[in-house]
Protein backbone atom coordinates (compact mmCIF):
# COMPACT_ATOMS: atom_id res chain seq x y z
CA UNK A 1 0.00 0.00 0.00
CA UNK A 2 1.19 3.32 -0.77
CA UNK A 3 2.32 6.11 1.82
CA UNK A 4 1.90 8.89 -0.45
CA UNK A 5 2.57 12.13 1.34
CA UNK A 6 1.75 15.89 -0.15
CA UNK A 7 4.71 18.83 -0.08
CA UNK A 8 4.68 21.78 -1.06
CA UNK A 9 6.92 22.69 -4.25
CA UNK A 10 10.27 23.78 -3.49
CA UNK A 11 10.23 22.00 0.19
CA UNK A 12 13.56 21.21 1.30
CA UNK A 13 12.24 18.42 3.91
CA UNK A 14 14.68 15.98 4.05
CA UNK A 15 12.78 12.55 3.44
CA UNK A 16 15.69 9.82 3.87
CA UNK A 17 19.08 10.43 4.59
CA UNK A 18 20.29 11.64 0.55
CA UNK A 19 17.19 12.87 -0.86
CA UNK A 20 14.81 15.98 -0.11
CA UNK A 21 11.57 16.63 -1.33
CA UNK A 22 12.09 19.18 -3.69
CA UNK A 23 13.86 16.70 -5.56
CA UNK A 24 10.49 15.22 -6.46
CA UNK A 25 9.07 18.43 -7.58
CA UNK A 26 7.44 17.94 -11.23
CA UNK A 27 9.83 19.43 -13.52
CA UNK A 28 6.80 22.46 -15.52
CA UNK A 29 8.03 24.65 -12.68
CA UNK A 30 3.99 25.52 -12.40
CA UNK A 31 2.18 23.38 -9.67
CA UNK A 32 2.60 24.15 -6.70
CA UNK A 33 2.29 21.11 -4.81
CA UNK A 34 4.32 17.37 -5.10
CA UNK A 35 3.47 13.96 -4.29
CA UNK A 36 5.56 11.65 -2.79
CA UNK A 37 5.65 8.16 -2.01
CA UNK A 38 7.24 7.41 1.16
CA UNK A 39 8.04 4.01 0.42
CA UNK A 40 9.52 4.11 -2.83
CA UNK A 41 12.06 6.80 -1.01
CA UNK A 42 12.80 4.00 1.19
CA UNK A 43 13.75 1.66 -1.63
CA UNK A 44 15.41 4.71 -3.23
CA UNK A 45 17.23 4.90 -0.13
CA UNK A 46 17.97 1.00 -0.56
CA UNK A 47 19.46 1.66 -3.73
CA UNK A 48 21.60 4.38 -2.92
CA UNK A 49 23.10 2.65 0.01
CA UNK A 50 23.48 -0.80 -2.04
CA UNK A 51 25.85 1.12 -4.85
CA UNK A 52 27.25 3.37 -2.73
CA UNK A 53 26.84 6.46 -5.51
CA UNK A 54 24.51 9.74 -5.79
CA UNK A 55 21.37 9.14 -7.48
CA UNK A 56 20.34 11.91 -9.92
CA UNK A 57 16.57 12.21 -10.40
CA UNK A 58 15.83 13.31 -14.02
CA UNK A 59 11.88 12.95 -13.38
CA UNK A 60 9.86 12.04 -10.75
CA UNK A 61 6.43 13.19 -9.74
CA UNK A 62 4.65 14.86 -12.88
CA UNK A 63 1.49 16.94 -13.18
CA UNK A 64 -1.01 15.97 -15.81
CA UNK A 65 -0.50 18.71 -17.33
CA UNK A 66 3.87 18.09 -17.63
CA UNK A 67 3.13 14.41 -18.33
CA UNK A 68 1.06 15.36 -21.19
CA UNK A 69 3.25 17.93 -22.72
CA UNK A 70 6.47 15.22 -22.63
CA UNK A 71 4.09 12.19 -24.00
CA UNK A 72 4.10 10.63 -20.66
CA UNK A 73 1.64 7.18 -20.28
CA UNK A 74 -2.07 8.10 -19.64
CA UNK A 75 -1.66 6.30 -16.03
CA UNK A 76 1.93 7.24 -15.44
CA UNK A 77 3.39 5.80 -11.96
CA UNK A 78 4.91 9.73 -12.53
CA UNK A 79 1.86 11.21 -11.60
CA UNK A 80 0.79 8.86 -8.41
CA UNK A 81 4.32 9.99 -7.17
CA UNK A 82 5.37 6.55 -7.28
CA UNK A 83 7.90 6.69 -9.34
CA UNK A 84 11.58 7.98 -10.33
CA UNK A 85 13.43 8.28 -13.44
CA UNK A 86 17.01 8.11 -12.43
CA UNK A 87 21.16 7.76 -13.37
CA UNK A 88 23.95 7.24 -11.74
CA UNK A 89 27.35 8.36 -12.47
CA UNK A 90 29.78 6.12 -13.54
CA UNK A 91 26.88 3.38 -14.46
CA UNK A 92 25.52 2.80 -17.32
CA UNK A 93 21.34 2.24 -17.24
CA UNK A 94 21.61 -1.00 -17.15
CA UNK A 95 23.40 -1.62 -14.65
CA UNK A 96 21.48 0.52 -12.47
CA UNK A 97 18.15 -1.52 -13.70
CA UNK A 98 20.17 -5.06 -12.36
CA UNK A 99 20.98 -3.52 -8.76
CA UNK A 100 17.10 -2.15 -8.58
CA UNK A 101 15.81 -5.57 -10.26
CA UNK A 102 14.73 -7.02 -6.73
CA UNK A 103 13.60 -3.26 -4.79
CA UNK A 104 11.26 -2.00 -7.11
CA UNK A 105 7.86 -3.59 -8.63
CA UNK A 106 8.26 -1.65 -12.13
CA UNK A 107 11.29 -1.58 -13.72
CA UNK A 108 12.11 0.16 -17.27
CA UNK A 109 15.45 0.08 -18.97
CA UNK A 110 16.12 3.05 -21.44
CA UNK A 111 18.96 4.36 -23.17
CA UNK A 112 20.15 7.70 -21.05
CA UNK A 113 17.99 6.62 -17.45
CA UNK A 114 16.46 3.80 -15.47
CA UNK A 115 12.68 4.03 -14.33
CA UNK A 116 11.80 2.57 -11.37
CA UNK A 117 8.15 2.77 -9.61
CA UNK A 118 6.56 1.09 -6.50
CA UNK A 119 3.19 0.33 -8.48
CA UNK A 120 2.27 -2.46 -6.18
CA UNK A 121 2.84 -5.04 -9.16
CA UNK A 122 5.41 -6.32 -11.23
CA UNK A 123 6.41 -5.12 -14.43
CA UNK A 124 9.11 -4.85 -17.05
CA UNK A 125 10.02 -3.19 -20.20
CA UNK A 126 12.97 -2.63 -22.32
CA UNK A 127 12.82 0.80 -24.50
CA UNK A 128 16.61 1.07 -25.44
CA UNK A 129 17.05 1.48 -29.00
CA UNK A 130 19.83 -1.42 -28.20
CA UNK A 131 19.16 -4.20 -26.50
CA UNK A 132 21.95 -5.45 -25.01
CA UNK A 133 22.29 -8.93 -25.94
CA UNK A 134 25.05 -11.37 -25.05
CA UNK A 135 26.89 -12.60 -28.36
CA UNK A 136 27.54 -16.46 -28.83
CA UNK A 137 31.30 -16.94 -28.45
CA UNK A 138 32.70 -19.08 -31.25
CA UNK A 139 32.87 -21.81 -28.59
CA UNK A 140 29.12 -21.80 -28.54
CA UNK A 141 28.65 -21.59 -32.15
CA UNK A 142 30.81 -24.12 -33.50
CA UNK A 143 29.71 -26.54 -35.27
CA UNK A 144 31.24 -29.46 -37.18
CA UNK A 145 30.49 -31.77 -39.56
CA UNK A 146 31.16 -34.79 -37.75
CA UNK A 147 27.83 -33.26 -35.51
CA UNK A 148 26.05 -32.69 -38.12
CA UNK A 149 26.54 -36.27 -39.43
CA UNK A 150 25.34 -37.69 -36.52
CA UNK A 151 22.02 -36.38 -37.02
Amino acid sequence: MANIKKFKRGDSSKLSTNFSAKEFDCKCGKCQETLIDLDHIERLQQLRDYIGRSISINSAYRCLDHNTAIGGEKNSQHMKGTATDIAVKGMSPDEVADCAEKLFDGLGRYDTFTHVDSRGKKARWDLRSKKTTKTPSKKDIKVSLEDIEKE
